[in-house]
């Protein structure tokens, strides 16, 4: 599953699961990221035809929008020091012309450097390296993806994956010396894989006749957890070492389990759940077993992301029938509207 559903027009009536079957809803603010020292959250509004970054204080208020017109701007990623945040915007077309770029601004508020050029395609953002010396992208052209770097204050692109592969939804690990990623193999089947930073040694971690993909790293570096249908019918979450071998199932749902975020602390992932319809947050313990469904609302909850210390998950929520930003704490009590 890909991570650009901005990319693919999905903005005008946006499916907050990403998939069919998931409650839709027109508006609102989605795609939550907390800021590295948990004091505040970006995230995306939308505002008139179009999409805008904003930043609020994690308790909620103190909005502040960084970009400000159309096109599209989605994909807020905090910088590991918590002075930038880099951003996908949607510059043109739709489909096989889509365009779109990289930009990076200051937290608090600057103009907007863009740093990825988009020729001939859509470069979606996909984070930062732990240093924050670069920034990792995936750049689509004619629905095929290519996992590129460039250094986060501007400078040379660096293809990483090699032509005649479809390459996406990659991620630096904890330490910088590696990156995970998704593969569309030639039977039309993801499979994961862990490189070398430099694009060098690449490796199938996760590799059978189903769908792998949506890899993350552990805090460790150790495990990596990934989503896969090869139970059949829907995804659950796996996980396996970052060196290869035998995959563990994490996750039993009745009807799927997509977007895994692992607590800082390595303890728990969180995850949606499909149940009844709708999408809820659950987590599970990443040893295995543990898992528990921490909402129970009316509409789509979506998007989970941990604060820094572990204590707290942000995400969206469509239970008032836009899309809201919630926080709780990591064991379900206290859902809040935060935006």
């Amino acid at each position: 599953m890909r991570g650009w559903a901005f990319a693919c027009g999905a903005l005008a009536a946006l499916t907050f699961a990403g998939v069919a079957g998931g409650q839709t809803a027109t508006g609102g603010d989605i795609q939550p990221a907390w800021s590295p020292d948990g004091t505040k959250i970006a995230f995306a509004r939308e505002v008139g035809s179009h999409y805008e970054i904003y930043v609020m204080k994690a308790t909620g208020g103190g909005f502040h929008a960084l970009t400000h017109g159309a096109p599209d701007h989605s994909d807020p990623t905090w910088s590991p020091d918590g002075t930038r945040i880099a951003f996908s915007q949607l510059t043109h077309g739709y489909g096989a012309t889509l365009g779109g770029q990289v930009f990076v601004v200051a937290a608090g508020g600057s103009a907007k450097r863009r740093l990825s050029s988009g020729t001939g395609g859509y470069d979606e953002l996909l984070g930062w390296s732990p240093d924050g010396k670069q920034l990792l992208f995936e750049r689509i052209q004619d629905g095929i993806g290519a996992v590129y770097v460039e250094p986060s204050t501007g400078g040379p692109q660096k293809r990483l994956t090699p032509a005649g592969s479809d390459d996406y939804l990659a991620s630096f690990s904890p330490d910088g010396t590696k990156i995970a990623f998704a593969r569309t193999a030639a039977n039309a089947f993801g499979d994961i894989y862990v490189m070398n930073a430099d694009g060098t040694d690449p490796k199938a971690i996760a590799h059978t006749t189903a769908d792998e993909t949506d890899p993350i790293w552990s805090p460790s570096g150790k495990e990596i957890a990934f989503m896969s249908d090869r139970t059949g019918g829907h995804y659950e979450i796996w996980e396996t070492s970052a060196a290869g071998g035998a995959a563990r199932r994490l996750t039993h749902t009745p009807g799927g389990a997509q977007n895994p975020s692992w607590s800082p602390d390595g303890k728990q992932i969180a995850f949606q759940s499909y149940i009844n319809g709708q999408w809820q947050i659950a987590v599970v313990d990443a040893a295995g077993g543990g898992q528990r469904t921490l909402t129970n609302s009316f509409g789509d909850n979506t998007s989970p992301t941990w604060s820094p210390d572990s204590k707290q998950i942000a995400f969206a929520s469509t239970r008032n029938n836009t899309s809201q930003i919630f926080v709780m704490t990591a064991n379900g009590v206290g859902q809040k509207a935060v935006s």
